[in-house]
């Protein structure tokens, strides 16, 4: 990837070249044939209605299909499904098969476990059902040697609902959407053993006080990652590791939370990569899903991969602001956080943190509004951290450690403050109250810099470089146990 150094007018956007990812999956259904079936055919579906129902059903073979739908009718749901379809050890191993499950109510629970490829696997629950919740669904893909290019999606509305996929081997895509507070949505990928590139998940979540995950790993490369939530105090973490010696390539994690406009994340292409003259409005526009309390967290194992976080909305100290944070092991790593773009000029009290260990990295943040804070290491050679706010009281912390790296930051505004300690053979670039526009360039700014540099063969920082302490994202997620039930013990 070629690196650009930009002006701090310019300041990184030039030359994040971010992908789009996804919302592929959906299919499924298939069922046909029952007169005069063709034996290597098999299908069925099933209806059930009422409560506490149970359907479990076992194919082995090709070109499968399974649909069941439960729904409550005037009760409460309680309905189980499990699906299993597999194929002989061949290189026909359980290739295109269908399975579809969809439930009404509350407290149902559904498995699908397909191994081989091309197979298609979707679970609606709730079904806009008003009074859903406590949902639970599981899709497993690819417990054989043939398993790739396998689809999953989970769609779940209500609350305290829990969804979970977990794929392995080659380009395979899942994709969870959640509708409702208090849910938890889990996608798990795994490029082993042999490696193929391409796997793509993404997690898209309506409502308050959710959580989505996202893990790729094995020994593949150029995966996507990609969450979407929308609504105040929800989690984010996206972990893409490579086990292979040769670390991961080309991987693509993103995060948006708060946005209003449902295909925000489009960003990518409209603004970021746009020729923008004039960062510091921050985007002055028309989004209008402010979120409060997100958290997002990423982590990034190998060379030229791709991060970034899009946090629409700040807060103060009711409501909170957001947390962003990136880290990066490897070399030639991009990585971008913009917070509360198109918000209010007083929205603020946002944190931003990345970290880069490695070569040829890149690391930027734009953020609008008061009390923000920034935090950003870099550990290795010809490195470039940019950074610009707009607001006041906005504070920057740049430390790198290595030689030739390069730091652009701006501010716009009052009773701003910037450190920047370098130690290596190094240079910088700050600017404070840039002339053209309001609040830029007042009188009486009260900006502070603070900047030490030292020869490559100075070792001690010189300066207390305690800016804040790390925040303690307080992230757990555990994967549950969904333990849904055996729908008929013994059999």
């Amino acid at each position: 990837m070629k690196k650009l150094i930009l002006s701090a007018a310019a300041l990184m956007i030039g030359s994040f070249a971010f992908a789009q990812v996804i919302t592929a999956p959906v299919q499924a259904e298939h069922i046909g044939i029952l007169p005069g079936a063709a034996p290597t055919a098999n299908s069925g579906q099933s209806q059930q209605n009422g409560n506490d129902n149970r359907v479990q059903v076992m194919q082995a073979g090709t070109n499968q299909s399974a649909s069941t739908y439960q729904s409550d009718g005037s009760g409460a749901g309680g309905n189980l499904t499990w699906i299993r379809q597999i194929g002989a050890v061949s290189s026909a191993s359980g290739v295109a098969n269908n399975a579809e499950v969809r439930q009404k109510g509350t407290e149902n629970e559904s498995t699908t476990d397909q191994q081989g490829d091309y197979n298609s696997a979707l679970t609606k629950q709730g079904l806009n059902d008003d009074g859903s919740a406590r949902n639970k669904a599981w899709i497993r893909q690819g417990t054989n040697e043939q398993a790739q290019n396998n689809a999953a999606e989970i769609n779940q509305d209500g609350d305290d609902n829990v969804a979970k996929t977990k794929q392995t081997y080659d380009n395979n895509e899942a994709l969870i959407n959640q509708l409702g507070d208090d849910n938890k949505a889990f996608s798990i990928q795994n490029g082993g053993p042999n490696g193929t590139v391409g796997h793509a998940a993404q997690i898209d979540q309506t409502g308050d006080d959710n959580e989505a995950y996202s893990n790729q790993s094995g020994n593949g490369a150029q995966n996507n990652a990609l969450v979407y939530q929308l609504g105040d105090d929800n989690e984010s973490q996206q972990v893409q590791i490579n086990s292979a010696s040769s670390g991961g390539s080309q991987n693509w994690a993103s995060v948006t939370q708060g946005d209003g406009v449902r295909d925000g994340w489009a960003l990518n292409g409209s603004i970021w990569l746009g020729q923008l003259t004039s960062l510091d409005d921050i985007l002055t526009g028309s989004f209008n899903g402010d979120s409060y309390g997100a958290t997002a967290y990423q982590f990034q194992d190998g060379t030229d991969n791709q991060a970034e976080v899009h946090q629409f909305g700040g807060g103060s100290q009711n409501p909170p602001g957001n947390y962003a944070e990136q880290h990066q092991d490897g070399d030639r790593n991009d990585a971008f956080i913009q917070q509360n773009a198109y918000g209010s000029a007083a929205g603020g009290a946002n944190y931003a943190r990345q970290d880069q260990d490695g070569n040829n990295n890149q690391a930027g943040v734009a953020q609008l509004g008061v009390g923000h804070k920034l935090f950003q290491t870099q550990t290795g050679n010809y490195n470039i951290a940019m950074s610009t706010q707009r607001g006041e009281c906005n504070q920057v912390n740049t430390h790198q450690i290595g030689d030739q790296n390069v730091v652009n930051t701006a501010q716009r505004g009052i009773d701003n403050g910037i450190l920047v300690v370098q130690d290596g053979g190094h240079s910088y670039s700050v600017t404070q109250n840039l002339p053209n526009g309001s609040p830029v360039g007042m009188p009486n700014g009260h900006n502070s810099v603070n900047v030490l540099q030292m020869g490559p063969s100075g070792t001690n920082p010189g300066i207390d470089c305690a800016f804040d302490p790390a925040l303690d994202i307080n992230q757990n997620y555990n994967v549950p146990g969904l333990n849904i039930d055996d729908v008929c013990p013994g059999c």
